[in-house]
């Protein structure tokens, strides 16, 4: 893209830019903000010490610059920004507009590095003015980062320092390269961010691969702004010209340490953001140990020849899959689910759409259905369906934090977007997932979503307590990190303790390119965009933290492979599996899950029960304190519903299948579900009825159809059980050839 380059003479811009080339972006353009009748300006958003020799930097890159002056303040300093008259902000619009209205220009490139308050700003002026933001630095290990900047040739000195540990009559003037173990020290003992990210320290660039000149300094004015005895303030004024630089080549050659998207995720190893939680074990690590568990197996199997250990199963018959894993084997032979979903027609699926609230603020949105062969018509029946029923609990749109859509034809995603895009046009919207299911022809999505009552001019709710605040990520800025949100969706949503996130895919952060690789690869690298999602929106929570999640894949062979990859980065997850018809951008695997700040105090059981001939499995997750519990309840002909097999033996098992799923009554059903339910409420008060949020998926060719799922929701919501608020989903298949239905519940009861 075709990028201005926002600069304020320090390492961050420079190195960004430099960034922002090793990813096929060209820099047409510099802009800066200055001040003016001032040699520095304590601003929130812009580095000024320095802005004397910014002119140089011009020729130095041989492009234009375009500089304003900084005339606003800090007025609004909100978590989210709206343009607000004399703010500082509106001073980068003015800038900007007129880059724009000079230049052909697509995107611009941003230093930031962990500043959500700088980020957001930035993001909000180049969502007014369809720019892209490109902060390839964001969120990077500091300390790394700064090493990388130092061997890529990034030659800047300290210009500014406003730190305890950090002295401007000794550390002014220093270079990077000779003052940076001293900062590594610092870090250790004060705290200090080793990239000056917390305004520790500011820099000033006099060279770097981009320039065709180099700057040399002058004269050097030492300004002491404040001799506090614990943590002066001072900055240098600075005189300077540029100079030629020995062999010189005009062609722009990076350095090997500056990396392109790919780089970031050949291995998936978390190290280059690691200051933001603890670190990942990376590709080379697992596959150590897994090798390690083989072994182990093996030893064990020659000891006890008759048993054969597979992953945690133990049989009573040998097979040699090689050097692969028994779940990551391609279906072959057999029938498939594909072959009996060919000689299957849709059944009719009708509106049963539900809102249930508690005392706590929390609403379950469930069983929207959107009609209409049109999918802009049917989308548009669904957003006003939806509406009617957030007014009839006196909700706004502003209200939801994560949507579901399941649609016809990923195909005609562009109609549905932009009628969504209208309805949720405002900042921070919700978290969102969009698969494509097998639907009749007369439906065009089904929609189900979660929503947090504000209190909008109060701050208590009904038993007293302070509200939960609602947080909201919604990262539009382009960098190695994770996928930026280019859309009218967030990452993720916290409410109080409660973390929702959006379905991620296996997009290369820095390109939002689909990464290639198969379903192993794109397994890994989604669990990795949503470990670092948590991460960033709770400094406690980690991929551990997940309390019930949704795997979306649409190749068979899939389903093992995401299981793998999951469960050999935390125990004891609750998921659901679902074979769909596609995922956004083609990708293989969709993750989608609820997450808990304090995870650490949950509880986990295994169970199951048989109704009638069916065999029943449950997983459920509850808190210590019983307010927040999950479950995760499969239906299987089959004796055993927990392996992750998707092919049949044969077309005659696959038609027995068939008749007896299918055969399963509407008492049957009821059976299960209060079942389940009583799993997920515990009886912890018979005396209320929890509101609870419910996901049937069914396997579209065999189960039970959606009018006698629908019935049997209805007896058993009337029977005063819980509210639970119902979405029914066909699905091609689930995890498991003999599993017909996969129902997940979520009771959030603080």
């Amino acid at each position: 893209m075709r990028t201005v380059a926002l600069i304020s003479g320090g390492k961050d811009s420079c190195y960004n830019m430099m960034q922002c080339v090793g990813a096929g972006h060209t820099i047409v353009a510099l802009a800066n903000l200055q001040p003016t009748q001032k040699d520095e300006l304590d601003s929130y958003m812009y580095q000024t010490v320095g802005h004397q020799g910014i002119d140089l930097y011009a020729e130095a890159m041989g492009l234009p610059l375009y500089r304003e002056a900084i005339t606003g303040n800090a007025v609004n300093q909100g978590k989210n920004y709206q343009p607000t008259e004399n703010d500082e902000v509106e001073d980068l619009y003015r800038l900007l507009s007129k880059v724009k209205n000079d230049l052909d220009i697509e995107a611009v490139a941003v230093g930031a590095i962990l500043s959500d308050y700088q980020r957001i700003r930035v993001e909000n002026v180049c969502h007014r003015l369809g720019l892209v933001s490109l902060a390839y630095l964001w969120r990077r290990n500091q300390k790394e980062l700064l090493q990388e900047m130092i061997a890529s040739g990034v030659e800047a000195i300290i210009i500014k320092v406003a730190a305890l540990g950090l002295d401007p009559r000794i550390h002014l003037g220093m270079s990077l390269r000779d003052i940076q173990p001293h900062l590594l020290v610092m870090q250790e003992k004060y705290g200090l961010n080793v990239c000056g990210e917390g305004g520790e320290y500011e820099t000033f660039t006099l060279d770097c691969p981009l320039f065709k000149k180099k700057l040399v300094i002058d004269e050097k004015e030492l300004v002491l702004h404040s001799d506090d005895p614990v943590a002066p303030v001072g900055y240098l004024n600075l005189k300077l010209h540029l100079a030629p630089k020995e062999n010189f080549d005009e062609a722009i050659k990076l350095p090997p340490t500056v990396k392109n998207p790919l780089d970031f995720i050949n291995d998936l190893s978390d190290s280059v953001f690691s200051d933001i939680s603890d670190i990942e074990l990376s590709e080379t690590e697992l596959e150590s140990i897994e090798k390690l568990e083989k072994e182990e197996k093996k030893k064990q199997n020659e000891l006890n020849p008759l048993l054969t250990y597979s992953g945690d199963k133990v049989t009573g018959v040998e097979v040699d899959y090689g050097n692969d894993e028994p779940d990551s084997i391609a279906e072959t032979g057999g029938y498939t689910y594909e072959q009996a979903h060919r000689k299957h027609e849709s059944q009719p699926i009708h509106d049963h759409r539900s809102i249930y609230g508690n005392k706590h603020g929390w609403y379950f949105i469930g069983g929207i259905v959107g009609e209409g062969v049109d999918t802009r018509v049917a989308t548009e029946d669904a957003m006003k369906k939806l509406i009617s029923l957030l007014e009839s609990e006196s909700l706004r749109l502003n209200d939801v934090c994560s949507v579901n859509i399941y649609m016809r034809d990923m195909e005609e995603y562009a109609a549905l977007n932009e009628v969504y895009v209208q309805t949720f046009n405002f900042p921070n919207p919700p978290t969102r997932v969009c698969v494509q299911c097998p639907l009749p022809a007369d439906v065009g999505l089904i929609f189900d979503a979660v929503a947090h009552k504000s209190t909008y001019n109060n701050t208590h709710d009904v038993d007293g307590a302070v509200t939960k605040e609602r947080v909201t990520m919604h990262v539009q800025g382009i960098s190695h990190w994770a996928p930026a949100n280019i859309g009218p969706y967030s990452q993720a949503v916290k409410v109080g303790e409660v973390m929702g996130t959006c379905g991620q895919i296996a997009l290369v952060p820095g390109s939002l390119s689909l990464a290639g690789g198969g379903a192993r690869a794109q397994s890994a690298l989604a669990l990795r965009h949503l470990t670092r999602v948590l991460r960033a929106l709770h400094p406690r929570a980690h991929i551990r933290s997940v309390v019930q999640s949704v795997c979306y894949v649409c190749a068979g062979g899939a389903v093992g492979e995401a299981r793998r990859q999951l469960e050999r980065r935390t125990a004891g997850a609750i998921v659901q599996y679902a074979v769909v018809q596609a995922l956004p951008r083609h990708a293989l695997v969709e993750w989608h899950a609820w997450a808990h700040t304090d995870n650490n105090r949950f509880e986990y059981e295994e169970t199951g029960c048989n109704v009638g001939d069916y065999k029943v499995a449950i997983t459920r997750r509850w808190n210590y304190e019983n307010t927040v519990a999950a479950f995760v309840c499969y239906v299987a002909t089959g004796s055993s519903p927990s392996t992750c097999q998707l092919s049949f033996p044969s077309e005659e098992v696959c038609t027995t299948h068939r008749m007896r799923a299918s055969s399963m009554t509407q008492e049957q059903i009821e059976e299960v579900l209060e079942y389940a339910l009583r799993k997920l409420t515990q009886d912890r008060d018979v005396e209320t009825q929890h509101a609870v949020k419910m996901r049937i998926f069914y396997q579209a060719w065999s189960a039970p159809g959606p009018a006698v799922l629908w019935r049997a929701v209805r007896a058993v919501r009337g029977r005063g059980r819980a509210r639970a608020a119902v979405t029914a989903v066909p699905v091609l298949a689930l995890h498991n050839a003999f599993t017909f239905l996969s129902i997940s519940g979520l009771r959030l009861d603080e």
